[in-house]
């Protein structure tokens, strides 16, 4: 089959699931009946009610409602009265971009605020400068967003058992295994008594299996333990699943500056005449993305992809595809590449609830005020938060150095390092004296580096730059210095980004004796087994071999699918037993606001070791 048309309509049907979650709880303006001290409302059941519908209406949890009327356990009955418990008041609140104004309570303590909204003590502090001479009642004050989400991934909800067990093994840490779990290190140390003797070869530990609160929308400041886990059993219950679902694959094909794209149904291959070199990440993400859809099928569900040629940057053609009546009917959407295409793409998807992949490296600014979106790529910000940890866990007592190089455009990274190095220092309970990150300012590389040189100890060195003239000098001055006998007890640890792997003009030599660590969004292990597989089944199908693109494509597909396949919605925290097979990506996903979107916070640190790179995580 020939496509020609500037856009691609392949329709592929394929099993798959996905349901768009919509809840809004509202509660009506009704009369309080005050029954034994308590205060209720009194709800008359309706034809087609359910206990879901009436938690709908009044924002009380399910279990709560079947506590007060043990009777709806035998099923509700038209006309039957429902005594629904009147929510305690609230403080005054309202949502302003990253923060929730707070209105202070008489006789409300920081204390107090800090453990109602979960956020620590010094972010509202930080927020508010004012409040340090005290609170006043009446006073509006701010709540930072981001410290709301990030604390229940450190307070999380046990829904089945609380732990699991693990046997230490030589060579394991408390942030290794944080990390093969994906819970936090603070969590495991409050399942084992502080492990304030660390592990131990040979010991059995206990691994907390959770389900962190931030997975649940609509939670906010007050909500129970309880009605969290109400709501997410509630969620399951009442997903109603589709036999067909409607994917759109929004990408730059540029079919019209390609001589020919011939898809060969009878191969499943594609080959080319002449392929325009803008058109490689579109094709290559594409079929890793229908052989993994491929492999996610089952009999219960089908669905349908729809390809279409967003030809690059061009904002007009985009704006006539969003015309499309069948869009409107999508259940996911991923792409387009470029900013201005994806912000028009994402408006359209809230518009009508659907949910949206960004593929590619994009601004955080495409998730402020839309729920609906999820960025596949982590930004290096994030990643900050795997590097200062793997620094705390394996590098704490070593000479820390940071250097800032002033004409990076990565410059300010450094000092979000230090503050994710320095909050992570907070959470550790033992008596180590750790050592503080000193930060050094160049212009250029010459001996200032020298004077905090340690000769007899680790240094430690983060450099967030891409600026490749200065970080080929550092490398060469680096390796100099220790070839020089007056620093041979003298070690480095260099910490980067991934552009430095680009730089051919960087002996792989010196990557090794510097023991540089990488953080990178993206690592396939090709010793692995399945790997391999994969590797192999791509190259029967395609007659070539799978590039990054194609496995990104093969990753994100195969998230999405088996997720929806089994939960039948992309906005339910799986349990940790949930892992589908991916290859080359990991997806943490991280709600930024509470009226925002989902940014993954996973990363690799990448180290080389033997002339090769390895995990560390």
């Amino acid at each position: 089959m020939k496509i020609v048309n500037p856009i691609i309509r392949t329709v592929l049907i394929i099993n798959f699931q996905l349901l768009i979650f919509n809840c809004f709880a509202q509660t009506d303006s009704l009369e309080v009946h005050q029954i034994k001290g308590k205060d209720y409302y009194i709800h008359i059941v309706k034809k087609g009610e359910s206990l879901y519908a009436i938690h709908q209406k009044y924002g009380v949890p399910v279990e709560i409602i079947k506590q007060e009327n043990p009777s709806v356990l035998d099923g509700l009955s038209i006309g039957e009265k429902i005594f629904v418990p009147v929510k305690s008041k609230e403080p005054e609140t309202s949502v302003d971009g990253n923060f929730i104004n707070h209105t202070v309570q008489k006789k409300e303590t920081l204390y107090a605020i800090s453990k109602l909204y979960k956020v620590n003590q010094n972010e509202i502090i930080a927020a508010n400068p004012s409040i340090t001479e005290g609170l006043k009642e009446g006073e509006t004050i701010k709540i930072p967003v981001r410290g709301i989400q990030k604390t229940p991934i450190e307070k999380s909800v046990a829904v089945q058992k609380q732990y699991q067990t693990h046997l230490v093994k030589s060579g394991e840490t408390l942030y290794a295994l944080s990390k093969r779990y994906k819970v936090s290190i603070p969590s495991i140390q409050d399942v084992n008594n502080g492990l304030k003797g660390g592990l131990k070869l040979g010991e059995t530990i206990r691994i907390p299996i959770l389900v962190h609160q931030s997975a649940v929308e609509g939670v906010g400041e007050g909500v129970s333990v309880d009605a969290i886990a109400t709501s997410l059993t509630t969620l399951l219950d009442t997903v109603q699943k589709k036999e067909l679902y409607k994917i759109g694959l929004l990408l730059p094909f540029y079919l019209d500056e390609n001589d020919e794209i011939v898809m060969q149904q009878s191969e499943n291959v594609l080959e080319k005449k002449s392929i325009y070199p803008k058109s490689k990440f579109a094709i290559e993400f594409y079929k890793g993305f229908v052989q993994a859809l491929d492999a996610v099928t089952s009999d219960s569900c089908r669905f349908q992809l729809y390809v279409y040629d967003t030809k690059g940057k061009d904002s007009v053609r985009t704006k006539n595809l969003l015309l499309k009546e069948e869009l409107k009917r999508f259940d996911l959407i991923v792409g387009p590449l470029y900013y201005s295409n994806f912000e028009q793409v994402a408006a359209f998807a809230k518009n009508n609830q659907i949910p949206i992949v960004s593929p590619v490296k994009q601004s955080n600014k495409i998730l402020l005020g839309n729920s609906y979106v999820f960025k596949s790529i982590s930004s290096k910000s994030s990643a900050l938060n795997q590097l200062s940890t793997l620094v705390v866990d394996s590098f704490k007592t070593d000479n820390l150095l940071a250097i800032i190089d002033k004409n990076a455009k990565e410059k300010s990274l450094v000092d979000l390092y230090i503050n994710s190095y320095n909050k992570h220092l907070l959470n550790q309970q033992d008596t180590v004296v750790y050592s503080s990150i000193t930060p050094i300012q160049l212009t250029t590389v010459n001996s200032t580096i020298l004077t905090h040189l340690k000769k007899d100890q680790n240094n430690v060195i983060f450099v967030p730059s891409s600026n490749s003239t200065f970080i080929t000098n550092l490398f060469n001055y680096l390796v100099n210095t220790l070839n020089n006998k007056e620093y041979e007890n003298c070690r480095i640890t260099l910490i980067g980004i991934e552009e430095w792997l680009k730089y051919e003009n960087i002996d792989l030599e010196y990557f090794e004796r510097l023991n540089v660590h990488i953080s990178v969004n993206q690592y396939i292990n090709y010793e692995d087994s399945l790997t391999n597989e994969f590797i192999k089944a791509y190259v029967d199908l395609n007659k070539t071999y799978p590039s990054k693109t194609t496995f990104l494509g093969h990753d994100i597909a195969t998230y999405f699918g088996a997720y929806l396949n089994q939960y039948g919605t992309v906005f339910y925290n799986a349990p940790l037993s949930f892992s589908p097979q991916l290859f080359s990506s990991q997806f943490i996903f991280f709600k930024t606001g509470i009226e925002s979107g989902y940014e993954n916070t996973h990363s690799y640190v990448l180290r080389f070791k033997d002339y090769e790179l390895a995990k560390t995580n």
